[in-house]
């Protein structure tokens, strides 16, 4: 049975995941997806809808079961936004005595509330429609959902009325669902007919009783191949009779041509109804379960987050899995300059908890993507909600730049010392020069053009240099990333070699 899953007293297994900690470092530097950003940064998701959450804002959901139109649509309403309109537009709606209720929903976001005292919904077919006047049918199908309140008998859930000629007199007609004995009772006055113009009362009804303020599933479908009318409620066959006159030929439906009909919805009745639909089939499966087996998946733009070597710390998530539904979180990162990820394996992890323990070699890159799965419970009924991914990353910023640097002229040389960068993966320094101030733009030397790497040291003796002339110089420091990120220039300082000095 389908029992009141969006009821806030059923939604179980809250989960709100964030780091012990909280804080984050002087360092730590964060992306923040869903809230306020509803979800843009998206690279692709699929059995994925918007919903709305936890802070009044966009959460991620499974896309639910709920039938769209499509050719074998002849009405459909899902009751989940006023005013109320059949979706497939062959029925036009003439009057609306109920409410629109976000309490008590199948599918979507919302159901009809009905009331014993109130009018309920009155359809008009339109041309085209399986119950528009002078229509032959052969198979149909007439489906909703309900959850009656009080199943007191002669409630009417669902009326067609009309009249076709019989000779010279016009007969009535009826298809009518009402509520007896805690059970649906579905009638049916000179709808069936013949050549012939044959007069016929036909009626279904149910064998177990029905269950009040608990939503159930009916379905009444014919085949006219064979003549065989028969419902159903949760997809369990209550009751089966076939259409044949004596002589065994089937009798199929027919509109009558003596006036227009009209479907009313409700009237009378006490309780909500969802997705209610007509097609001109034998529906075979019908939509039982909120969900499908199909898994929703949701994948993130791909994030520059600076610098090569970057440090992802973990991703915290704020999340409900009810039930034994679940989300999966994934994530790979990058160095290439193309930023193209889609050949990286995904490495799934658990939100909230460092990643550098069980990734130390995945969990550093410049490039970031993250993907989220998500699974419906066992029943098919509960959706987890995502409402928030926080990935929280420390950049590999560059050294600081050296300081301290000065110059000590020598005879065709220069030597240089500047003061050690304390930097733990620090992998060197370049040496620049040049003739001109801040060009560094020197080929004299016989060690190489600038700059030169003079590896992890803190002073250097540049030589093969033209005594006379007056050369300017800058160090910059490099870490061990790859490629390694450089320093900003030291400050700039000048010597003049000469043949007169040692």
């Amino acid at each position: 049975m389908y029992r009141r899953i969006v009821k806030k007293s059923t939604v179980v297994a809250c989960i709100l995941i964030f780091l012990a900690a909280g804080t984050l470092s002087a360092l730590d530097r964060e992306i923040v997806l869903g809230r306020g950003d509803r979800w843009q940064e998206v690279s692709s998701s699929q059995n994925i809808i918007l919903r709305e959450g936890r802070w009044a804002t966009a959460d991620l959901a499974l896309k639910e079961a709920q039938y769209t139109v499509d050719p074998r649509t002849d009405l459909l309403i899902h009751f989940d936004e006023l005013p109320f309109q059949d979706s497939s537009g062959r029925y036009q709606v003439a009057a609306e005595d109920l409410l629109l209720s976000r309490r008590e929903v199948a599918f979507g976001e919302g159901s009809g509330g009905f009331s014993s005292g109130k009018g309920g919904l009155h359809l008009t077919p339109r041309p085209g429609a399986l119950f528009h006047q002078g229509t032959w049918i052969r198979d149909f199908s007439i489906e909703f959902w309900l959850y009656p309140a009080l199943l007191s008998d002669g409630e009417q859930i669902f009326l067609w009325q009309g009249a076709r000629w019989n000779g010279e007199t016009v007969a009535h007609q009826e298809l009518r669902c009402t509520v007896k004995d805690r059970t649906l009772e579905w009638v049916f006055e000179n709808l069936f007919t013949g050549t012939m113009g044959q007069t016929t009362s036909i009626r279904l009804r149910g064998i177990t009783g029905l269950v009040p303020r608990d939503w159930h599933h009916h379905l009444l479908r014919y085949d006219s191949r064979i003549g065989m009318l028969e419902y159903l409620v949760d997809g369990t066959p209550e009751a089966i009779t076939y259409t044949k006159d004596s002589s065994g030929s089937v009798l199929l439906p027919f509109t009558g041509d003596a006036g227009p009909g009209e479907l009313t919805i409700g009237q009378g009745f006490t309780g909500f109804m969802d997705e209610l639909r007509i097609c001109p089939a034998f529906v075979e499966s019908p939509n039982l379960s909120r969900f499908t087996n199909e898994i929703g998946v949701f994948e993130s733009s791909v994030f520059d987050l600076g610098y090569t070597g970057t440090s992802l710390k973990r991703i915290d998530a704020v999340f409900r899995a009810p039930g034994d539904s679940a989300v999966y979180f994934y994530f790979r990162m990058t160095d290439r300059a193309d930023a193209d990820t889609s050949g990286i394996p995904w490495n799934q992890f658990e939100a909230g908890r460092p990643l550098s323990d069980r990734y130390p070699a995945v969990s550093r890159g410049r490039y970031l993507q993250v993907m989220v799965e998500l699974y419906p419970d066992g029943s098919r009924r509960l959706s987890p909600e995502l409402s928030e991914l926080r990935l929280v990353y420390e950049q590999d910023l560059p050294p600081a730049p050296p300081t301290g640097l000065y110059a000590e002229a020598g005879n065709g040389k220069v030597r240089l010392y500047w003061n050690p960068v304390n930097e733990e993966d620090l992998g060197g320094y370049y040496l620049y020069y040049g003739s001109q101030p801040g060009s560094y733009r020197g080929t004299d030397s016989d060690l190489g053009p600038s700059p030169i790497d003079v590896g992890q040291v803190s002073q250097f003796e540049c030589t093969g240099l033209s005594n006379g002339r007056l050369y300017y110089f800058a160090v910059v420091a490099y870490d061990l990333t790859d490629p390694p990120h450089r320093s900003l220039f030291s400050r700039e300082v000048s010597a003049r070699p000469s043949g007169l000095l040692p």
